[in-house]
C-alpha cells in the first residue's frame, strides 16, 4: 500500500495535478503511516513486483529512487503531510550530481519523519540499524549491565601491561582540568582509558559526558568508539544524550541524537523519567523514545501522557503505546477513543484496528460508531477504516453498510461506510459492495454501483 499510494504522490507531484488531488494522497500516506513505521527498500519493491496490481507503481516508484542514489526510504508513524509534500518536491527534482546533496536537501528541510538511504554514503544510525555501527561487544555489555568494556586488542593489552600505573589523584586532575578547558576529545580519552566501574562512576559527571556527546555531533570524529563508551556508562551516558537531545537547536542533530538515544539500553530509565517534565517538547521526546525501547513497563508512563494538556504529546504517547504493542497497551487506547483531536482518535484507531491481538478493544471501539451522538465523529471513525486494510477492519465496513434503518444519520453511515470499503478494502470488499447493488435503497443501490464502476 505504501508503495502505491507514495508512487501516486511523486506522479502527481510531477504532472503537476490538481492541489485537491495531491493533497488526498498526502491524506492517505499519513493515515497508512499512523499504523506504524515502514522502511521502502529493494526487498519491499522484490515483493510489489509478485503482486500484479502495484507493479507499474512499484518499477516507477524504483526508477526515481534509483535516478538520486537512494536505496530506501524510511517514513515514520509521526509523519506530516508538510514533510511528505518537502519530500515529494526534492523527489521529483532534477538529480544532482553533488555526492550526498539530497540528505543534505532533506535536512535543511527540516524533514524529521522520513530518512533516505543514499547509495555508497554511510547512514546516520536509526534505531533498527544501530546495532551495526556500534560494536557488538559495547551493546552486548551495555544490554545485560556489565560496566566492563570492549575486549582489547592484544597490542593494547601489551601495553597497559607495560605501561607505568597512574595514580587516582592524577587522573581526577586531568579530567577535571579537560573539562574546564572544554575539550572533549581529551576528557573522553581519559575516561575511556578508565577500566574499574567504581573510578569510571566517580568521573564520568554531568558535564563531562556532555563534552562527550558534543563530539557526536563533529563529522571528524570516529563515532564508533565515541558510541561505544556512552553505552559503557549505562545511565548517566543515556541521559548525557538526551539532555543534549533536548538542548539541539539543528533539527538534524536532533534527528541524529534521538537515534543514538534509541539505540542505547539505558535510554528506558531516563525517558521515563523526562516523561514526567512539565515541558511539552521534553515529554513528546521522552514518550517517543519510550516507544522505541518497546518495553512493557514504559506503558503505565505513557498511559499518564494520554491525558496531557498539549496535543502533541498525546499523539507521541498513542503512537508509543503502538510500537510497544501487546494486549496491555493496546488497551490503553480505549482512554483516548472520545479525546477532542480527531488526529489522536484517528492514530487510536488505525493502531488498535492493525493489532493483531486487539479484538477485545476493537469491539469496544467500534461500540462509538452506535454510542457517540455526534454525527461527524461517527463518520470520522468510518473514514478511519478505509486506511486499516485489516479483515477486522473491512468486517465492520460491511456490518455498517447492512444497517436497516431509515433515518437520515443511518444513511450517511451506511454511504460512509461503503466509501470506505471502495477506498481501502477492494478488491477483497467487491462482493459485499455488489450485494449492495440489489439494496432496497436506491442511494445504497447508486452508490456501491458507482464505486464498483470505477
Amino acid at each position: 500500500m505504501y508503495v502505491a499510494a507514495l508512487a501516486m504522490l511523486l506522479r502527481q507531484l510531477r504532472e503537476r495535478a490538481s492541489t485537491t488531488e495531491v493533497l488526498s494522497s498526502v491524506n492517505r500516506i499519513c493515515a497508512l503511516a499512523h499504523v506504524g513505521n515502514v522502511t521502502i527498500d529493494q526487498r519491499v519493491f522484490n515483493d510489489a513486483d509478485a503482486i500484479e496490481a502495484i507493479r507499474e507503481s512499484a518499477q516507477f516508484l524504483r526508477a526515481l529512487l534509483m535516478e538520486h542514489g537512494i536505496t530506501a526510504v524510511d517514513i515514520a508513524s509521526t509523519v506530516t503531510d508538510t514533510e511528505l509534500l518537502k519530500l515529494g518536491g526534492i523527489l521529483v527534482g532534477p538529480p544532482s550530481s553533488v555526492r550526498g546533496a539530497i540528505l543534505e536537501s532533506v535536512d535543511a528541510m527540516s524533514i524529521w519523519n522520513v530518512r533516505l538511504r543514499a547509495e555508497g554514503l554511510p547512514l546516520r544510525p536509526t534505531p533498527r540499524g544501530m546495532a551495526s555501527i556500534a560494536p557488538a561487544a559495547a551493546i552486548a555489555s551495555a544490554a545485560s549491565g556489565a560496566a566492563t568494556k570492549p575486549v582489547a586488542t592484544a597490542a593494547a593489552t601489551t601495553a597497559a601491561a607495560t605501561a607505568p600505573t597512574v595514580g587516582h589523584d592524577v587522573i581526577e586532575q586531568s579530567v577535571k582540568a579537560a573539562v574546564t578547558r572544554g575539550d572533549g576529545k581529551a576528557v573522553f580519552k581519559l575516561l575511556d582509558a578508565i577500566d574499574e566501574p567504581v573510578l569510571l562512576e566517580q568521573l564520568a559527571t554531568p558535564s563531562a559526558l556532555q563534552l562527550i556527546v558534543e563530539l557526536l555531533l563533529d563529522p571528524k570524529t570516529d563515532h564508533e568508539p565515541v558510541q561505544a563508551f556512552l553505552l559503557r556508562s549505562g545511565v548517566p551516558g543515556a541521559r548525557a544524550v538526551f539532555e543534549q537531545l533536548i538542548a539541539a537547536t539543528e533539527l538534524a542533530d536532533r534527528r541524529f541524537l534521538y537515534d543514538i538515544a534509541a539505540s542505547m539500553p539505558a535510554t528506558l530509565a531516563v525517558a521515563r523519567q523526562y516523561s514526567a517534565s512539565p515541558t511539552w517538547f521534553v515529554a513528546r521526546n521522552a514518550a517517543g523514545l519510550l516507544g522505541e525501547m518497546k518495553n512493557q513497563s514504559a506503558i503505565p508512563d505513557l498511559s499518564r501522557l494520554l491525558k496531557h494538556s498539549d496535543l502533541r504529546v498525546r499523539i507521541a504517547a498513542v503512537v508509543a503505546l503502538g510500537q510497544i504493542g501487546g494486549p496491555t497497551a493496546t488497551s490503553r487506547l480505549e482512554s483516548v477513543l472520545f479525546d477532542n483531536s480527531p488526529d489522536v482518535r484517528n492514530r487510536a484507531l488505525s493502531i488498535v484496528f492493525a493489532a493483531p491481538d486487539a479484538d477485545p478493544l476493537a469491539d469496544r471501539l467500534m461500540l462509538a460508531v452506535q454510542e457517540e451522538s455526534a454525527i461527524d465523529y461517527q463518520l470520522e471513525i468510518i473514514s478511519a477504516l478505509s486506511h486499516v486494510q485489516t479483515p477486522r477492519a473491512r468486517q465492520k465496513l460491511i456490518e455498517l453498510t447492512a444497517e436497516r434503518s431509515r433515518s437520515l444519520d443511518d444513511l450517511q453511515i451506511r454511504l460512509a461506510a461503503i466509501s470506505a470499503l471502495a477506498a481501502g478494502h477492494r478488491p477483497a470488499a467487491d462482493a459485499a459492495l455488489k450485494t449492495l447493488t440489489q439494496d432496497e435503497h436506491s442511494l445504497i443501490r447508486e452508490r456501491a454501483q458507482a464505486v464498483l464502476s470505477n
